[in-house]
């Protein structure tokens, strides 16, 4: 899971908290833009708003921390 993802409510005795599962990475064939689609993916599946903001978040960061150059927007 992505350290973006983590629950922050653990101990809530309201709610149990939501945990999102994939498998281990592949080592060499590791793409973090997947593991977030993945991980937003399974937050869709589990109809969990906040999970599905989260994993927005995380991809939004991982997208924008790739090399690009800013230019006119239109």
């Amino acid at each position: 899971m992505l350290p973006f993802l983590k629950d922050k409510r653990e101990g809530s005795v309201s709610e149990p908290p939501s945990t999102i599962r994939r498998d281990p990475d592949d080592g060499a064939d590791f793409d973090s833009l997947e593991v977030a689609a993945q991980d937003l993916c399974d937050a869709v599946h589990s109809r969990n708003y906040k999970a599905v903001a989260e994993a927005l978040r995380a991809a939004f960061e991982l997208c924008d921390s790739e090399p690009h150059e800013e230019g006119p927007h239109e």
